[in-house]
């Protein structure tokens, strides 16, 4: 890869990263997450009316947004849930990871099993062993109890929610190809609608959630800077992404290099938010991150 390509991907997973962190030291609720998705699209929106996107072209992919943005607030409910019961260091990596697990799984029983390989199965057996060593408070005497935590379980329906997004997703973005070719401003457009539809099923949750309502009052007095700024990195981050797309001859290179953003939250979690360091945790994500390469490349 290009230099230039590894900056700009090693800065969105900082971005990732940071909002990530954000998340987790303001207020961790479904309503931090409305306003950031929020945010999101005030940035966005009036991008495209300004190149005058021809928002009509891509009618075929409105029931993929839809469904997409549903599964992309169950990710920030599970992640907020996670966030606010324990610790970033580990359930950021877990809710990376396993989709890598969950995704090839559903296209497996789906009868889907292109690019699926020897090494594809091998890199997620490494994740699986990643994510039972990384939960765990003692590597010396593993405990069952460990992956029942609340926490754990929350990571887990962050990480169903980024299946289904993923899976949507990826069909969305075949069908935009084949109707009219990839674009960077075809994809902001598909990340812009898809953070409407994320607010607006975000909203429907937080107007049936008294503590979800006190929590987006308490955002909006106390923590509008760093709830919007955390909106601004979501976009960034994503957008950066594009851009590097068009700029390596795979896209599996931008895929594996991305994952940095693993160790990269972990350590957060423990520096800056002050969480306990410990094997389980240092050993646990550098498996995660071996197989995910593994997969990957």
């Amino acid at each position: 890869m290009k230099l230039i390509v590894v900056i700009l991907i090693l800065l969105s997973a900082f971005l990732h990263v940071g909002w990530n962190t954000l998340g987790k030291k303001g207020t961790s609720s479904a309503a931090f997450f409305f306003t950031t998705s929020f945010a999101s699209v005030i940035v966005l929106f009036p991008v495209l009316l300004v190149l005058e996107f021809d928002f009509s072209i891509y009618r075929k992919v409105w029931f993929y947004l839809v469904v997409s943005g549903f599964f992309q607030a169950v990710y920030y409910t599970g992640l907020a849930g996670a966030y606010r019961t324990g610790e970033m260091s580990v359930t950021y990596p877990l809710a990376r990871a396993l989709p890598v697990l969950f995704v090839p799984v559903i296209s497996f029983l789906a009868g889907n099993i292109e690019g699926l390989t020897f090494f594809s199965f091998l890199g997620m057996f490494i994740v699986f062993t990643g994510c039972l060593i990384l939960p765990q408070a003692k590597l010396r005497s593993l405990s069952f109890r460990d992956y029942f935590k609340v926490s754990t379980l929350f990571a887990v329906l962050a990480a169903i929610g980024t299946t289904g997004y993923t899976l949507f997703d990826s069909t969305a973005m075949t069908v935009i190809r084949n109707a009219e070719g990839y674009s960077i401003l075809s994809a902001v457009f598909y990340f812009t609608f898809q953070m409407i539809f994320v607010s607006v099923f975000l909203g429907l949750y937080i107007m049936i959630k008294k503590t979800e309502q006190k929590k987006l009052r308490k955002i909006l007095v106390k923590e509008k800077l760093p709830t919007v700024s955390a909106g601004l990195m979501v976009a960034a981050a994503y957008i950066i992404i594009l851009i590097c797309y068009p700029m390596v001859t795979n896209v599996s290179y931008v895929t594996a290099f991305r994952q940095i953003s693993i160790p990269l939250g972990a350590f957060a979690g423990m520096l800056f938010l002050k969480e306990k360091w410990s094997t389980p945790k240092i050993l646990g994500v550098a498996i995660i991150f071996s197989g995910l390469l593994i997969v990957y490349l």
